[in-house]
Protein backbone atom coordinates (compact mmCIF):
# COMPACT_ATOMS: atom_id res chain seq x y z
CA UNK A 1 0.00 0.00 0.00
CA UNK A 2 2.97 2.46 1.02
CA UNK A 3 4.60 1.69 -2.46
CA UNK A 4 0.81 2.36 -4.84
CA UNK A 5 0.77 5.99 -2.90
CA UNK A 6 4.70 6.80 -3.60
CA UNK A 7 4.00 5.68 -7.39
CA UNK A 8 0.68 7.91 -7.78
CA UNK A 9 2.67 10.90 -5.90
CA UNK A 10 5.57 10.47 -8.40
CA UNK A 11 2.72 9.76 -11.61
CA UNK A 12 1.32 13.26 -10.36
CA UNK A 13 4.55 15.30 -10.10
CA UNK A 14 5.21 14.05 -13.49
CA UNK A 15 1.43 15.77 -15.31
CA UNK A 16 2.13 18.89 -12.87
CA UNK A 17 5.68 19.33 -14.43
CA UNK A 18 3.93 18.66 -18.48
CA UNK A 19 1.50 21.26 -17.51
CA UNK A 20 3.67 24.16 -16.50
CA UNK A 21 5.75 23.39 -19.55
CA UNK A 22 2.64 24.29 -21.67
CA UNK A 23 2.54 27.53 -20.51
CA UNK A 24 4.33 30.02 -22.00
CA UNK A 25 4.91 32.50 -18.82
CA UNK A 26 6.48 29.83 -17.05
CA UNK A 27 9.26 29.14 -19.42
CA UNK A 28 13.07 29.85 -17.95
CA UNK A 29 15.14 32.57 -18.83
CA UNK A 30 16.93 32.53 -22.90
CA UNK A 31 20.67 31.56 -22.36
CA UNK A 32 22.45 35.25 -22.99
CA UNK A 33 25.22 33.27 -24.35
CA UNK A 34 23.71 33.26 -27.80
CA UNK A 35 25.27 34.59 -30.47
CA UNK A 36 23.80 38.08 -31.95
CA UNK A 37 21.73 37.68 -35.77
CA UNK A 38 24.58 39.11 -37.91
CA UNK A 39 23.56 42.26 -39.72
CA UNK A 40 23.39 42.15 -43.97
CA UNK A 41 26.68 42.56 -45.95
CA UNK A 42 24.92 45.99 -47.56
CA UNK A 43 22.23 47.69 -45.34
CA UNK A 44 20.12 50.53 -46.18
CA UNK A 45 20.37 53.77 -44.46
CA UNK A 46 19.43 57.16 -44.28
CA UNK A 47 20.94 60.16 -44.16
CA UNK A 48 19.05 63.56 -42.97
CA UNK A 49 20.30 65.40 -45.86
CA UNK A 50 21.50 62.85 -48.63
CA UNK A 51 18.76 60.68 -48.09
CA UNK A 52 18.75 56.61 -48.51
CA UNK A 53 22.28 55.32 -48.58
CA UNK A 54 24.34 52.13 -48.45
CA UNK A 55 26.35 51.47 -45.86
CA UNK A 56 28.79 48.37 -44.47
CA UNK A 57 27.05 45.93 -42.08
CA UNK A 58 28.51 48.51 -39.34
CA UNK A 59 26.89 51.35 -41.20
CA UNK A 60 29.50 52.74 -42.03
CA UNK A 61 28.98 54.98 -46.03
CA UNK A 62 29.99 53.21 -48.76
CA UNK A 63 31.19 55.31 -51.83
CA UNK A 64 31.27 55.90 -55.91
CA UNK A 65 35.08 56.95 -57.71
CA UNK A 66 34.15 59.37 -60.45
CA UNK A 67 37.66 57.38 -62.18
CA UNK A 68 36.04 53.99 -62.37
CA UNK A 69 33.89 54.58 -65.46
CA UNK A 70 34.54 51.76 -67.14
CA UNK A 71 33.73 49.83 -63.99
CA UNK A 72 37.36 48.92 -63.07
CA UNK A 73 39.13 50.79 -59.83
CA UNK A 74 41.34 53.04 -60.20
CA UNK A 75 42.23 53.73 -56.73
CA UNK A 76 45.38 52.02 -56.02
CA UNK A 77 48.62 51.60 -54.24
CA UNK A 78 48.77 54.75 -51.77
CA UNK A 79 44.51 55.90 -52.85
CA UNK A 80 43.98 52.73 -50.53
CA UNK A 81 44.95 54.46 -47.32
CA UNK A 82 41.98 57.05 -47.52
CA UNK A 83 39.90 54.61 -49.79
CA UNK A 84 39.78 51.03 -48.69
CA UNK A 85 38.37 48.63 -50.75
CA UNK A 86 34.60 47.31 -49.81
CA UNK A 87 34.44 43.46 -50.30
CA UNK A 88 32.07 41.42 -48.90
CA UNK A 89 31.75 37.17 -49.78
CA UNK A 90 28.23 35.77 -49.98
CA UNK A 91 26.66 39.22 -49.55
CA UNK A 92 23.18 39.56 -47.57
CA UNK A 93 21.36 42.43 -48.61
CA UNK A 94 18.34 44.85 -46.59
CA UNK A 95 15.38 44.90 -47.72
CA UNK A 96 14.77 47.58 -51.03
CA UNK A 97 18.22 46.60 -52.36
CA UNK A 98 18.55 44.39 -55.79
CA UNK A 99 21.17 41.67 -55.86
CA UNK A 100 20.83 41.66 -59.40
CA UNK A 101 22.62 45.74 -59.06
CA UNK A 102 25.58 43.58 -57.22
CA UNK A 103 28.64 42.20 -58.31
CA UNK A 104 32.55 41.31 -57.98
CA UNK A 105 35.66 42.40 -60.01
CA UNK A 106 39.15 40.81 -59.40
CA UNK A 107 41.19 44.37 -59.28
CA UNK A 108 44.56 44.71 -60.56
CA UNK A 109 46.15 43.64 -57.40
CA UNK A 110 44.54 40.52 -57.41
CA UNK A 111 41.84 41.37 -54.25
CA UNK A 112 38.35 41.31 -55.07
CA UNK A 113 35.80 44.25 -54.50
CA UNK A 114 32.21 44.34 -54.44
CA UNK A 115 30.26 46.63 -57.31
CA UNK A 116 27.38 48.33 -57.07
CA UNK A 117 25.84 48.87 -60.76
CA UNK A 118 29.19 48.38 -62.27
CA UNK A 119 30.62 50.86 -59.37
CA UNK A 120 33.21 49.47 -57.31
CA UNK A 121 32.97 50.48 -53.84
CA UNK A 122 35.12 52.00 -51.14
CA UNK A 123 35.22 52.93 -47.29
CA UNK A 124 36.27 56.54 -46.24
CA UNK A 125 39.09 56.55 -43.91
CA UNK A 126 37.96 59.78 -42.07
CA UNK A 127 34.42 58.17 -41.29
CA UNK A 128 34.80 58.62 -37.44
CA UNK A 129 31.69 56.86 -36.87
CA UNK A 130 28.79 54.81 -38.41
CA UNK A 131 26.71 57.38 -40.19
CA UNK A 132 29.59 59.72 -40.98
CA UNK A 133 29.47 60.63 -44.80
CA UNK A 134 32.42 63.03 -45.11
CA UNK A 135 34.09 61.46 -48.00
CA UNK A 136 30.94 62.69 -50.46
CA UNK A 137 32.25 65.28 -52.99
CA UNK A 138 35.93 65.24 -51.92
CA UNK A 139 37.80 66.37 -54.74
CA UNK A 140 34.50 66.20 -57.01
CA UNK A 141 35.13 62.72 -57.70
CA UNK A 142 34.08 60.79 -54.86
CA UNK A 143 30.42 60.43 -53.87
CA UNK A 144 28.24 59.10 -51.55
CA UNK A 145 26.94 55.56 -53.03
CA UNK A 146 23.14 55.52 -53.59
CA UNK A 147 20.37 53.59 -55.07
CA UNK A 148 18.71 56.05 -56.68
CA UNK A 149 21.05 58.22 -58.94
CA UNK A 150 19.77 58.91 -61.96
CA UNK A 151 23.01 60.49 -62.99
CA UNK A 152 26.57 60.24 -62.28
CA UNK A 153 29.88 62.67 -62.65
CA UNK A 154 32.98 60.85 -64.22
CA UNK A 155 36.35 61.93 -65.23
CA UNK A 156 37.87 60.56 -67.81
CA UNK A 157 39.79 60.60 -71.64
CA UNK A 158 37.36 61.59 -74.22
CA UNK A 159 38.13 59.55 -77.23
CA UNK A 160 35.51 60.54 -80.16
CA UNK A 161 34.86 58.65 -82.90
CA UNK A 162 34.21 60.47 -86.67
CA UNK A 163 31.97 59.46 -89.26
CA UNK A 164 34.41 57.47 -91.00
CA UNK A 165 35.10 55.20 -87.84
CA UNK A 166 38.40 57.68 -86.78
CA UNK A 167 39.17 57.17 -83.21
CA UNK A 168 41.20 60.46 -82.05
CA UNK A 169 41.62 61.37 -78.01
CA UNK A 170 40.00 64.84 -77.52
CA UNK A 171 40.53 67.45 -74.88
CA UNK A 172 37.19 69.23 -73.21
CA UNK A 173 37.86 71.95 -75.88
CA UNK A 174 37.35 69.14 -78.45
CA UNK A 175 40.96 69.26 -80.07
CA UNK A 176 43.39 66.56 -80.04
CA UNK A 177 44.99 65.80 -76.86
CA UNK A 178 44.65 63.71 -73.97
CA UNK A 179 43.12 65.24 -70.74
CA UNK A 180 40.80 63.80 -68.05
CA UNK A 181 37.30 65.44 -68.73
CA UNK A 182 34.76 65.50 -66.01
CA UNK A 183 31.17 64.79 -67.56
CA UNK A 184 27.83 63.21 -67.15
CA UNK A 185 26.71 59.72 -67.24
CA UNK A 186 23.57 57.53 -66.45
CA UNK A 187 23.30 55.62 -63.27
CA UNK A 188 25.81 52.97 -64.83
CA UNK A 189 28.29 55.00 -66.30
CA UNK A 190 26.72 55.70 -69.81
CA UNK A 191 27.71 58.74 -71.33
CA UNK A 192 25.35 61.39 -71.88
CA UNK A 193 25.33 63.82 -74.39
CA UNK A 194 23.65 67.45 -75.83
CA UNK A 195 23.24 68.08 -79.52
CA UNK A 196 23.96 72.23 -80.28
CA UNK A 197 21.65 72.93 -82.53
CA UNK A 198 19.21 72.01 -80.20
CA UNK A 199 17.47 74.99 -77.76
CA UNK A 200 15.96 74.96 -74.61
CA UNK A 201 13.79 72.52 -73.91
CA UNK A 202 13.48 71.85 -77.45
CA UNK A 203 14.69 68.77 -79.34
CA UNK A 204 15.65 69.60 -82.81
CA UNK A 205 17.43 65.95 -83.61
CA UNK A 206 14.85 63.28 -83.04
CA UNK A 207 12.20 62.40 -85.80
CA UNK A 208 8.81 61.92 -84.91
CA UNK A 209 9.10 58.35 -85.99
CA UNK A 210 11.85 57.89 -83.92
CA UNK A 211 13.35 56.76 -86.66
CA UNK A 212 16.72 58.12 -86.04
CA UNK A 213 16.43 57.34 -82.33
CA UNK A 214 18.67 54.63 -82.34
CA UNK A 215 21.89 56.62 -83.85
CA UNK A 216 21.25 58.95 -80.40
CA UNK A 217 18.91 57.40 -78.26
CA UNK A 218 16.68 60.17 -76.09
CA UNK A 219 17.42 59.54 -72.33
CA UNK A 220 13.74 58.67 -70.66
CA UNK A 221 14.87 58.30 -66.98
CA UNK A 222 12.65 59.99 -64.52
CA UNK A 223 14.77 62.56 -61.99
CA UNK A 224 16.09 61.03 -58.36
CA UNK A 225 18.62 61.99 -57.36
CA UNK A 226 21.66 63.34 -58.22
CA UNK A 227 25.32 63.71 -56.91
CA UNK A 228 26.18 66.59 -54.97
CA UNK A 229 28.20 68.39 -57.51
CA UNK A 230 25.23 68.76 -59.46
CA UNK A 231 21.91 71.07 -58.60
CA UNK A 232 18.26 69.15 -58.87
CA UNK A 233 17.00 72.19 -59.91
CA UNK A 234 19.38 72.58 -63.38
CA UNK A 235 16.84 69.07 -64.16
CA UNK A 236 13.14 69.08 -66.19
CA UNK A 237 12.18 66.64 -68.74
CA UNK A 238 10.17 67.55 -71.78
CA UNK A 239 7.54 65.62 -74.55
CA UNK A 240 9.25 64.55 -77.37
CA UNK A 241 6.53 62.99 -79.51
CA UNK A 242 4.59 61.28 -76.36
CA UNK A 243 7.65 60.43 -74.59
CA UNK A 244 9.57 62.50 -71.80
CA UNK A 245 13.13 63.36 -72.35
CA UNK A 246 15.70 64.52 -69.43
CA UNK A 247 17.39 67.64 -70.20
CA UNK A 248 20.01 69.32 -67.96
CA UNK A 249 20.28 73.65 -68.40
CA UNK A 250 17.69 73.39 -70.81
CA UNK A 251 19.64 71.09 -72.54
CA UNK A 252 17.79 67.34 -73.93
CA UNK A 253 19.86 64.81 -73.14
CA UNK A 254 20.84 61.78 -75.03
CA UNK A 255 22.84 58.36 -75.24
CA UNK A 256 25.23 57.52 -78.14
CA UNK A 257 24.29 54.33 -80.53
CA UNK A 258 27.89 53.53 -80.95
CA UNK A 259 28.50 53.30 -77.62
CA UNK A 260 28.52 49.88 -76.96
CA UNK A 261 29.72 49.72 -73.37
CA UNK A 262 29.99 51.83 -70.06
CA UNK A 263 32.90 54.50 -70.11
CA UNK A 264 32.78 54.63 -73.89
CA UNK A 265 32.15 58.82 -75.05
CA UNK A 266 32.61 58.08 -78.71
CA UNK A 267 30.02 59.95 -79.56
CA UNK A 268 32.01 63.26 -78.73
CA UNK A 269 33.71 62.83 -82.50
CA UNK A 270 30.73 62.56 -84.40
CA UNK A 271 30.26 63.68 -87.26
CA UNK A 272 32.95 65.72 -86.63
CA UNK A 273 34.14 66.81 -82.70
CA UNK A 274 31.78 69.06 -80.58
CA UNK A 275 28.93 68.35 -82.29
CA UNK A 276 27.69 66.25 -80.00
CA UNK A 277 29.12 67.81 -76.64
CA UNK A 278 29.13 66.14 -73.31
CA UNK A 279 27.75 68.17 -69.99
CA UNK A 280 28.76 68.96 -66.97
CA UNK A 281 28.09 71.81 -64.16
CA UNK A 282 30.31 74.17 -66.54
CA UNK A 283 27.80 73.77 -69.08
CA UNK A 284 25.86 76.71 -69.95
CA UNK A 285 22.44 77.24 -70.35
CA UNK A 286 20.90 75.96 -73.58
CA UNK A 287 19.56 79.39 -75.85
CA UNK A 288 15.99 80.26 -76.38
CA UNK A 289 14.74 79.20 -79.27
CA UNK A 290 13.91 81.91 -81.72
CA UNK A 291 16.58 83.81 -79.54
CA UNK A 292 17.96 85.99 -82.19
CA UNK A 293 21.87 85.28 -83.13
CA UNK A 294 24.22 82.91 -81.44
CA UNK A 295 27.19 85.35 -80.59
CA UNK A 296 31.06 84.02 -80.28
CA UNK A 297 33.78 85.65 -78.71
CA UNK A 298 36.64 85.30 -80.45
CA UNK A 299 40.14 86.27 -79.47
CA UNK A 300 43.65 84.97 -80.39
CA UNK A 301 46.72 82.41 -78.94
CA UNK A 302 49.72 84.32 -80.82
CA UNK A 303 49.54 82.99 -84.55
CA UNK A 304 48.57 79.66 -83.10
CA UNK A 305 44.53 79.93 -82.62
CA UNK A 306 41.79 81.44 -82.93
CA UNK A 307 40.27 81.34 -79.21
CA UNK A 308 36.41 80.97 -78.86
CA UNK A 309 33.99 82.00 -75.79
CA UNK A 310 29.95 81.57 -75.62
CA UNK A 311 27.75 79.33 -76.71
CA UNK A 312 28.83 76.48 -74.85
CA UNK A 313 32.17 77.22 -75.55
CA UNK A 314 35.05 78.08 -73.06
CA UNK A 315 38.16 78.96 -74.19
CA UNK A 316 38.30 76.46 -77.15
CA UNK A 317 41.33 76.59 -79.33
CA UNK A 318 40.39 76.32 -82.96
CA UNK A 319 36.92 74.70 -82.50
CA UNK A 320 34.99 72.78 -85.21
CA UNK A 321 31.32 74.57 -85.06
CA UNK A 322 27.98 72.85 -86.14
CA UNK A 323 25.76 75.86 -87.67
CA UNK A 324 22.10 75.40 -89.15
CA UNK A 325 20.78 76.89 -92.00
CA UNK A 326 18.56 79.82 -91.80
CA UNK A 327 19.90 80.90 -88.10
CA UNK A 328 22.20 83.86 -87.85
CA UNK A 329 25.77 83.64 -85.77
CA UNK A 330 27.51 86.53 -84.60
CA UNK A 331 31.61 86.46 -84.51
CA UNK A 332 32.68 88.93 -82.35
CA UNK A 333 36.30 89.26 -83.26
CA UNK A 334 39.61 90.81 -81.40
CA UNK A 335 42.09 89.68 -83.44
CA UNK A 336 44.32 92.34 -84.45
CA UNK A 337 46.67 91.17 -87.47
CA UNK A 338 44.92 88.00 -87.74
CA UNK A 339 41.76 88.84 -90.11
CA UNK A 340 39.03 86.21 -89.68
CA UNK A 341 37.63 84.51 -93.15
CA UNK A 342 34.90 82.55 -93.41
CA UNK A 343 36.04 80.28 -96.51
CA UNK A 344 34.74 77.88 -98.87
CA UNK A 345 38.58 75.95 -99.44
CA UNK A 346 41.21 75.88 -95.83
CA UNK A 347 43.65 78.05 -96.90
CA UNK A 348 45.30 81.18 -95.61
CA UNK A 349 44.89 84.24 -98.01
CA UNK A 350 42.05 86.27 -99.22
CA UNK A 351 40.41 84.37 -101.96
CA UNK A 352 37.64 81.27 -101.74
CA UNK A 353 36.14 83.78 -99.02
CA UNK A 354 31.92 82.56 -98.88
CA UNK A 355 30.31 86.07 -98.79
CA UNK A 356 26.78 84.29 -99.13
CA UNK A 357 25.13 86.10 -96.00
CA UNK A 358 28.19 86.99 -94.57
CA UNK A 359 28.78 90.43 -93.63
CA UNK A 360 32.24 91.99 -92.48
CA UNK A 361 33.87 88.36 -93.59
CA UNK A 362 37.88 89.46 -93.11
CA UNK A 363 37.59 92.12 -90.20
CA UNK A 364 40.60 91.25 -87.27
CA UNK A 365 38.14 93.44 -84.66
CA UNK A 366 34.81 94.25 -84.81
CA UNK A 367 31.35 91.82 -85.50
CA UNK A 368 30.96 89.57 -88.22
CA UNK A 369 27.80 88.69 -88.94
CA UNK A 370 26.95 84.76 -90.91
CA UNK A 371 23.26 84.29 -91.88
CA UNK A 372 23.47 80.95 -93.18
CA UNK A 373 21.63 80.76 -96.20
CA UNK A 374 19.48 78.26 -97.24
CA UNK A 375 21.79 76.80 -100.24
CA UNK A 376 25.07 77.07 -98.48
CA UNK A 377 27.52 73.60 -98.72
CA UNK A 378 27.57 71.08 -96.27
CA UNK A 379 31.11 72.29 -95.35
CA UNK A 380 32.65 75.56 -94.78
CA UNK A 381 35.87 77.15 -92.90
CA UNK A 382 36.99 79.82 -90.80
CA UNK A 383 40.75 80.67 -91.47
CA UNK A 384 43.74 83.30 -91.04
CA UNK A 385 44.49 85.29 -93.44
CA UNK A 386 47.83 85.07 -92.50
CA UNK A 387 48.59 82.25 -90.64
CA UNK A 388 47.45 78.40 -91.33
CA UNK A 389 47.12 77.30 -87.72
CA UNK A 390 44.50 79.30 -87.10
CA UNK A 391 41.76 77.66 -89.03
CA UNK A 392 38.36 75.48 -88.20
CA UNK A 393 35.80 73.54 -89.68
CA UNK A 394 31.79 74.83 -90.40
CA UNK A 395 30.01 71.86 -90.70
CA UNK A 396 26.46 73.16 -91.92
CA UNK A 397 22.99 71.02 -91.53
CA UNK A 398 19.03 71.60 -91.52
Amino acid sequence: MKKFFLVSMTFLALLGCSGDDSNPTDVGPIDDDSPPLAENGVRLGNDATLGSILTDSDGFSLYFFSLDSKGDSNCTNGCLTNWPVFYVDDLTLDSGLDAADFGTITRSDGEMQTTYKGWPLYLFANDAAAGNTNGDGVGDVWYIAKPDYTVMMVQAQLVGRDSNGNETNLTSTYEPGDEQTFYMTDAEGNTLYRFVNDTNGVNNFTADDFSNNGVWPIFEEALQNVPSVLDKADFDSIDVFGRQQLTYKGWPLYYFGQDAQRGDNFGVGFPVAGVWPIVNPNTEVAPDAGGGAKTYNVTNQAATAYIFNGEGLTDAANPDLTLKRGETYEFVVDTPGHPFIIKSVQSVGAENAYDDGVTNNGASTGTITFAVPNDAPDTLFYNCEFHSPMTGTLTITD
